[in-house]
């Protein structure tokens, strides 16, 4: 089986309860670029990437440069993504490159599950049928009354944990609030997110003083970049870290896990380049005892979950999943839990009419 062509989109797709804000973020819209690769026999497989409102011209014009290069060529998973990677990495071994590869490597998989007839999780190796989700919220614009309710939401409709966003200008405002959630919520399992806001003294600080509300994870409080911070502030601090979203490669992952800089890898399938990469990345993360809670797109992640054995659980982006953000026919969770659809590939049905209604012009 051999590919015959790929045609790509982009759109642009408006938040549906309005603008997103974190300490470092404000975003409006979330681009989607699509992926239909047909084969000489007929079979089309569906690939997509993300990105959080900017840069999906330049992932389309590095798409449009590779494709003559696939063309013709085996549809064969890992020799694809290696020669790809290899082709586009003098751009950034990470980043930009690899959210390009990933519309093409998951329209791959899609293609290799259906022409043998078989649900993705089957094919890479299944070893659970559904997965626990989290609810999570871009709420630090929200006060502290509406954030409780919406925990308390979350955890009526099975989400088995909540993760909300910390980094008010005033600190205590942050522990005023994660103390009312506490409250209202018991010992319900609570994440916060600093989306890389804090300085390493900052961190130090607000983790000493949210140590009486027993968090599961802090995510992201420093620079991604900065591996020997996370790692200092792992060691002065008996709350774990999580991170991932804004790393890229399997090196920079070993680096953080080598140097015992983090407890939870929050891969994001679209950033790290797609499936290929992933599993990859989850393999050595087992190596030392980590487990998967990816990033995102979780109604593609969450079904490739299924076939990870360190997985523990997807994120349900209160607003910014798949179905909400109408890239897809709707697949909702059920009572906090993914299940992907018994259909040949990754399930993914395409919402065409609304894609195309967002499509920007490149």
């Amino acid at each position: 089986m051999k590919i015959e062509s790929i045609e790509y989109q982009l759109s642009r797709l408006p938040l549906p309860k309005g603008t997103w804000g974190d300490q470092i973020h404000v975003v409006t819209h979330i681009e989607i670029i699509t992926a239909h690769l047909t084969t000489d026999t007929g079979v089309v497989g569906v690939g997509l990437s993300h990105t959080s409102g900017v840069g999906g011209r330049a992932m389309m014009a590095m798409l449009e440069e590779l494709t003559p290069t696939l063309l013709g060529q085996e549809v064969a998973a890992v020799p694809l993504w290696h020669r790809s990677w290899q082709y586009l990495r003098d751009n950034g071994p990470g980043g930009t490159t690899t959210l390009a590869l990933a519309a093409v490597d998951i329209a791959v998989w899609d293609a290799l599950a259906k022409e043998r007839g078989v649900p993705l999780a089957d094919l890479l190796g299944r070893v659970r049928d559904r997965v626990p989700l989290y609810g999570s919220g871009i709420n630090l614009n929200l006060s502290a009354e509406e954030v409780v309710e919406q925990v308390k939401g979350w955890k009526a409709d099975g989400y088995f944990a909540a993760k909300v966003k910390v980094g008010k200008p005033d600190l205590e405002e942050d522990v005023e609030r994660l103390t009312k959630i506490r409250e209202a919520v018991g010992m319900y399992p609570l994440m916060v997110d600093a989306n890389q806001g804090w300085t390493l003294g900052q961190a130090v600080q607000a983790m000493s003083r949210f140590e009486h509300l027993g968090l599961y994870w802090v995510e992201e409080p420093l620079r991604v970049d900065d591996v020997v911070a996370h790692q200092r502030l792992r060691a002065r601090s008996t709350t774990p870290i999580g991170l991932g979203e804004n790393v890229y490669t399997l090196q920079q992952f070993n680096q953080y896990l080598a140097n015992d800089a983090c407890d939870f890898v929050q891969a994001d399938l679209g950033r790290v380049g797609g499936i290929t990469p992933y599993l990859d990345i989850a393999a050595l993360a087992r190596a030392y005892c980590a487990p998967m809670a990816p990033h995102f797109v979780v109604e593609l992640s969450a079904h490739v979950l299924c076939s990870v054995p360190n997985a523990l659980c997807g994120e349900m982006t209160d607003g910014g999943t798949l179905t909400e953000l109408g890239a897809i026919l709707p697949q909702p969770p059920q009572r906090g839990f993914f299940v992907p659809r018994d259909v040949p590939g990754h399930g993914l049905e395409l919402d065409t009419e609304h894609l195309a209604a967002h499509r920007v012009e490149v």
